[in-house]
């Protein structure tokens, strides 16, 4: 994992300088390794603070940080391809590097061991066929298994590309001034240089390409398997012997280099599953829980944890830290959204307590409700609209994660130098699940449980029953903390009687932000999904305080 940021100018002007700027506000993201490539020449070093980025110049230029998970101390970006054409620098991570690199190895030369450098080589290769790069990204990314945003540079031609993986777990933002075209890991970095919001984002599968003295162009160069031409498991038995398959080989791939990993632990199936396979697979397993004292979430993760012997450790919290913790998530996350900020909290709990033990691997339970049908609302949508309309709602879902959710959380573990890793997006675990008759997992209007194929798996692993049957609760919710907002809120003098007509049609005006907000509330109790207005104009004022936010996010809020 790391971060990357690029800058073309549109004057001329020298931008290695401002690029040095933006990589300045994520060293969080790469604290093992530092890079800038212009004009075909490239600064390295083992940190930011010691790299040499005065010696290089250039019009564009790519800059990136480092965190190492894969390849050692010597894997320093961006790389350049064989004979200097193309440039890239890479965020994410490629499962099947090793198949690849065995392949090209013959061909290329080689001067690290890890999964970025392959990249370069694989787009080499595919470009010399035919000398077309876009064709060569479509090429590239057909083959890659894994996630990721990539930025590629034609020093040639002086066109680059920003890549970003089929179900967009790692992201690129990107903006424009009069002065510069740029883009990064995070908008604070956009921010930095002058780049104001409204600004955009890669949107999963696709490439943007910006050529000098162009109109950029954004291009689909891979789809998500969210489709399946036919329903192939029809009965519980068939899809849980599948699934079970798919599940253990996405595990694998994502744990098999580790002798310790943390998990993003809350008690639900989704995390005890993961946990519980992660255990039989990794020397050391460690579940990490945030929450208010006394919330069910945190009982409950206790109680499971004893049960199943899994190490747990949990960052209880008072309303005076989650109070304190406000401002840094809302910097975090780049984002004041109420449902956003309460479901951050016990998450940025959880992460911090396990950057403190010295965990940079996590492995995060999300994506299964929005596969397997696991949300409380789903059995009234199919009450009401049908089995059609709740799948056509569940791939809605799943293809919004990207925003309503990895983004926030890749923002949160990267703040504190860890990868997040997500088995449940795996792409054949995806395929798998649009593979199912829907009934499998929502079994009709009275269902309350739903992901029924995940659950009567969890029992097939040894699970027990009671555990895998087990509803939780929101996360803001079962961690306690939608009420502990709502009370700091009211302390500051935040209630219904300071809440003007004017406010509540800029509430209106924003977006709606996960399936709750955007359609649960419809058929569940409003007040429960809905933030108060009163509790989401405190979030904004404290927005206020934090240096160029306000002016950045909250007067044009980006919607893309």
């Amino acid at each position: 994992m790391c971060g990357i940021v690029g800058i073309l100018s549109k004057k001329g002007e020298n931008v290695v300088p401002l690029i040095g700027s933006m990589l300045s506000c994520m060293i969080n993201r790469g604290p093992d390794g530092a890079g800038i490539a212009a004009n075909r020449r490239v600064v390295q070093s083992d940190s930011f603070s010691d790299l040499k980025y005065h010696k290089i110049s250039g019009d564009s230029a790519l800059g990136h940080v480092r965190l190492a998970i894969v390849g050692g101390t010597c894997g320093q970006q961006p790389f350049s391809s064989c004979n200097g054409r193309l440039t890239i620098e890479h965020n994410g991570e490629i499962y099947n590097y090793k198949r690849i690199r065995k392949r090209l190895v013959k061909h290329h030369k080689f001067a690290t061991q890890t999964d970025s450098e392959v990249i370069v080589h694989l787009l080499e290769d595919h470009f010399r066929r035919n000398n077309d790069l876009l064709c060569a990204i479509k090429k590239t990314v057909a083959e890659l298994d894994g996630v990721y945003a990539i930025v590629i540079k034609d020093e040639q031609t002086g066109t680059m590309a920003l890549v970003r993986d089929r179900m967009g777990v790692r992201q690129i933002y990107y903006g424009e001034n009069d002065r510069l075209f740029a883009f990064a890991s995070e908008r604070k970095a956009l921010w930095k240089i002058g780049i104001k919001e409204p600004t955009n984002r890669v949107l999963p599968g696709c490439a943007v390409i910006i050529k000098p003295n162009d109109k950029l162009k954004e291009i689909q160069v891979s789809h998500p398997p969210i489709r399946s031409a036919r329903i192939v498991y029809k009965t519980l038995t068939s899809a849980v012997e599948a699934y079970e398959k798919a599940l253990l080989a996405s595990m694998k791939k994502r744990t098999q280099d580790f002798n310790r990993v943390g998990i993003i632990f809350s008690g639900g199936i989704d995390s005890v599953i993961i946990a519980w396979l992660a255990k039989k697979m990794v020397n050391e397993v460690v579940c990490y829980t945030g929450g208010v004292h006394g919330s069910s979430d945190i009982v409950f993760a206790r109680q499971i944890a004893k049960k199943l012997d899994l190490k747990l450790r949990v960052n209880e919290l008072t309303n005076d830290e989650v109070e304190q913790f406000i401002p840094e998530i809302i910097d975090t996350i780049e984002d004041t959204n109420a449902g956003q900020i309460e479901v951050a909290i016990p998450v940025y709990a959880a992460v911090k307590l396990a950057h403190e033990d010295g965990i940079n691997v996590m492995l995060t339970g999300q994506g299964a409700d929005e596969l397997f049908g696991g949300y409380a609302w789903y059995a009234k949508v199919l009450e009401k609209e049908g089995y059609q309309k709740l799948r056509e709602h569940m791939t809605e879902d799943l293809l919004l994660l990207y925003k309503e959710t990895l983004e926030r959380e890749d923002k949160i573990t990267m703040a504190h130098s860890i990868e997040m890793r997500e088995p449940f997006l795996d792409m054949k675990v995806i395929r798998l699940s649009m593979q199912m008759d829907l009934k499998l997992n929502v079994k009709g209007v009275e269902d309350t449980f739903g992901k029924h194929v995940h659950r009567k798996l969890a029992q097939r692993l040894g699970i027990p029953r009671n555990i895998a049957y087990r509803i939780k609760e929101a996360a803001q919710h079962g961690s306690g903390m939608h009420n502990v907002v709502d009370a700091i809120a009211r302390k500051h003098g935040f209630d219904e009687s300071t809440i003007s007509n004017r406010y509540l049609d800029v509430l209106r005006s924003r977006e709606k932000i996960g399936s709750s907000q955007r359609y649960g509330y419809l058929f569940e109790n409003e007040k429960m999904w809905i933030a108060e207005p009163h509790v989401q104009m405190y979030l904004d004022s404290i927005s206020k305080t934090l240096p160029t936010f306000e002016q950045n996010v909250l007067a044009k809020p980006n919607k893309r």
